[in-house]
C-alpha cells in the first residue's frame, strides 16, 4: 500500500498519524479515569472532613456511599478503593492542622479519631463487593 502512494512529506504525516491515532485507540483508559474518580471521591470526603468539623454523619455516608459504589464495580479491588478513601480522612486532619497553625495551639487531633473512618470506609466497599460478586455470579 506504501509503496503505491506518491513520496513526500504528505505520506510520512499520514503514517505518523495513523500510527498516533492506531497507540491511541489501543491504550486503555479505564484505570486512568476509575483512579481519576477515587481521587475525586477521596477530595469530596476529605473536603466534607474539613467543613463538617461538629457532624461525622457526612463523611461516614460519603465513606460508605463511594466505597458501596467502588466495591460494585471492582470486588477484587475493595480494599484498595476503602484505604484510599480513609486516607482521606488522616490526610484532611493533617492539612488542617498544618494550614491552619493549630499545632501550636492545641495540638493535633488524636489519630484514634482519623482510624475509626476506616470502619465505614471498608464497610461500605466491602458490601459493594459482596452485591458485585452477587451480580456477576447470578449473571455467570
Amino acid at each position: 500500500m506504501l509503496a503505491a502512494t506518491p513520496p513526500g512529506p504528505g505520506t510520512v504525516l499520514d503514517v505518523v498519524r495513523g500510527a498516533l491515532d492506531a497507540h491511541v485507540r489501543e491504550t486503555r483508559r479505564g484505570p486512568l479515569v476509575r483512579w481519576a474518580l477515587l481521587a475525586l471521591c477521596a477530595v469530596v470526603v476529605g473536603w466534607l472532613n474539613l467543613h463538617t468539623t461538629d457532624d461525622v454523619q457526612p463523611v461516614a455516608a460519603a465513606l460508605l456511599v463511594f466505597g458501596f459504589a467502588f466495591g460494585v464495580h471492582r470486588p477484587e479491588r475493595a480494599w484498595c478503593s476503602g484505604a484510599a478513601l480513609f486516607a482521606a480522612v488522616p490526610v484532611s486532619g493533617a492539612w488542617a492542622d498544618l494550614a491552619a497553625n493549630h499545632l501550636s495551639l492545641g495540638g493535633a487531633a488524636p489519630v484514634l479519631e482519623s482510624v475509626i473512618a476506616l470502619i465505614p470506609a471498608l464497610l461500605g466497599a466491602y458490601t459493594g463487593a459482596a452485591v458485585g460478586w452477587g451480580v456477576r455470579r447470578a449473571r455467570a
